[in-house]
C-alpha cells in the first residue's frame, strides 16, 4: 500500500511539474517572440541585415528609418498577437510605386529569418511569424 501512495504522490508531483511547466509557457506568437524587448532586438537586427544589403538598400533611400523601426515593431506585435496598434499605411498603399520584386521580397524575408535566428526564436516560432505575414505578399509586390 505504501508503495502505491507513493507512486501516486510522484506521478502528481511530476503532473503538477508539468502542469507549472506549461502554464509558463509564451501563450501568444508575440510572447514567444520575447514581448515588447523581444521584438524590438528582433526588428533591430533586421534593420541592420538589410541596410548590408546593396540589392535592396535603394528601397529604403527615401526612407526615415525611425520611423520605419516604429512602424515595424508595432506591425510585428499586431500581426503576432501583442496589444499594440499599428499606426501605418496599410501594406499595399506603403507599397505603392516602389515596384518590389519577387527577388526583392525574398531579400527582405530572407533578413527577417536570419534576424529571428539571431535573436534565438525556434523554428516553430518563425514559421508561425512568417505564416502572419505570408498573406501580405499581394499587397508588397510589383505594384
Amino acid at each position: 500500500m505504501v508503495k502505491i501512495v507513493k507512486h501516486h504522490v510522484v506521478v502528481f508531483g511530476a503532473l503538477l511539474l508539468l502542469s507549472v511547466a506549461c502554464a509558463s509557457q509564451p501563450t501568444t506568437l508575440y510572447q514567444q517572440l520575447g514581448g515588447d524587448k523581444g521584438v524590438s532586438m528582433i526588428t533591430d537586427d533586421f534593420l541592420v541585415n538589410l541596410s548590408q544589403d546593396k540589392r535592396i538598400l535603394h528601397h529604403f533611400e527615401q526612407t526615415d528609418i525611425q520611423i520605419f523601426r516604429q512602424r515595424l515593431i508595432e506591425h510585428l506585435c499586431v500581426v503576432s498577437g501583442g496589444e499594440c496598434v499599428y499606426q501605418g499605411a496599410s501594406m499595399y498603399n506603403a507599397h505603392i510605386g516602389l515596384h518590389i520584386s519577387q527577388a526583392d521580397f525574398d531579400a527582405v524575408v530572407g533578413h527577417l529569418i536570419e534576424a529571428l535566428k539571431q535573436q534565438h526564436i525556434p523554428l516553430a516560432t518563425r514559421n508561425a511569424l512568417l505564416a502572419e505575414l505570408a498573406p501580405l505578399y499581394q499587397d508588397i509586390i510589383e505594384h
